[in-house]
């Protein structure tokens, strides 16, 4: 796949330049990368715990027809009882995880309740392979290596959080081999231990590059989504996400009975101003103007966009008439402020504009908000340009 085109200066496409070789983003970032993971993670665990909770019941029955507890002596018969404690216990930790993912626990509790499962679960199966051993059971030792494969299942779990459990895993094998009692138990439970030792190297080899994968589509998609909605020059949203944020602030503004504002502004003799001082210092000059709307706003609601080669839009949720007239002045004379030359101009001899606005009316709908906004910026443009036009009927 190819990197991202040069002009790119997402902090997705910054990310990928700068690598993430330890599986780990900056910031924010990581944050969101996170949350991404989150998404369906709850169906995952679920079906992964109720798979867990089949297999390990299955084989806790096995013990009632494998064994046949009247040969053992009484050591053996205590082993079997801790064993059976063991199948209890993980069996307890399986139902929790899927509680936890039945009822959408948040991420950090499902997160550490799969952490607690893999401990319990890899430690458990490894301690029920090592008591057949010992009581000279049928077993199946392959069924540990099918455990390792679940301790590196792609949940949202961290890699380095996988090897840890992975360690564990290994640390209990070697535990118990160091405790049996006959050598033959301690030479096989050393042999397993080497068996798991390989898979878990290719195991979790095999993670970290699907997790390297999954955080590099991550970037990808992340720089093409941002991309597909921001304008490329200014980073403020374009019209296409402009339109429909529009449709869903008039239909809230509507329910909840909230005012809502909307601002045009243009820049004035923008093509004179490029036709004298050159394409190049006209995009400055729009960047320029972004910098002074998104230094104007700043609630959550409030949304910028550039709908048009030098027309912006301004969004105003819960603003109140006098306050997004006030608004719409300080837009003029912010931009007034950055004294740009604009020698071209029979307004000024700086960079300005002329704004429209206009508050929602019940019986408003986008195109007809958008186009009473839109009058008010040409009656401004007709009325001499840098300055601000409001609609007759303000709302409060």
């Amino acid at each position: 796949m190819q990197p991202p085109l040069p002009a790119s200066s997402t902090q997705y496409a910054q990310q990928l330049r700068q690598g993430f070789r330890w599986l780990r983003f900056g910031g924010a970032l990581e944050a969101e990368y996170r949350a991404y993971c989150g998404r369906n993670e709850h169906r995952r665990v679920l079906w992964f715990s109720a798979i867990c909770l089949v297999v390990w019941g299955g084989y806790s029955l096995f013990d009632l027809w494998r064994i046949d507890v009247a040969l053992l002596d009484v050591r053996q018969q205590a082993l079997l009882m801790s064993l059976r404690a063991v199948r209890v216990a993980v069996t307890a930790v399986i139902v929790l995880t899927l509680a936890c993912a039945l009822w959408r626990c948040p991420m950090r509790v499902l997160q550490a309740v799969l952490i607690v499962l893999g401990v319990t679960l890899s430690c458990g199966a490894a301690f029920a392979v090592y008591v057949y051993k010992v009581l000279g059971a049928p077993h199946e030792t392959a069924v540990l290596v099918m455990v390792m494969l679940g301790v590196f299942s792609p949940f949202a779990v961290s890699l380095w959080v996988q090897l840890l459990v992975a360690l564990l895993y290994l640390a209990c094998v070697g535990a118990l081999a160091w405790a049996a009692p006959l050598p033959e138990v301690r030479a096989q439970m050393l042999r397993l231990e080497v068996v798991l030792a390989l898979s878990a190297l290719v195991f979790g080899f095999a993670a970290y590059w699907r997790e390297h994968q999954r955080r590099e589509q991550f970037l990808y998609r992340g720089d093409a989504h941002w991309l597909a909605m921001r304008d490329a020059l200014t980073g403020l949203y374009n019209r296409r996400m402009f339109n429909h944020h529009i449709g869903q602030l008039v239909a809230q503004a509507q329910r909840e009975g909230q005012p809502l504002a909307l601002l045009l502004m243009d820049v004035d003799y923008f093509k004179s101003y490029n036709d004298s001082h050159g394409h190049q210092q006209g995009d400055v000059v729009l960047q320029q103007v972004a910098q002074v709307v998104l230094a104007c706003i700043g609630r959550p609601l409030d949304l910028v966009a550039r709908v048009g080669g030098e027309e912006f839009a301004v969004l105003l949720y819960g603003s109140s008439a006098e306050h997004a007239q006030a608004l719409g002045q300080s837009l003029v004379a912010g931009v007034r402020q950055r004294a740009l030359p604009h020698a071209a101009s029979p307004v000024a001899q700086v960079v300005t504009v002329s704004v429209g606005g206009a508050m929602l009316s019940p019986q408003d709908q986008p195109r007809t908000l958008y186009a009473r906004a839109d009058r008010m910026l040409y009656e401004a443009k007709n009325g001499g340009r840098d300055r601000c036009c409001w609609a007759q009927t303000l709302q409060a």
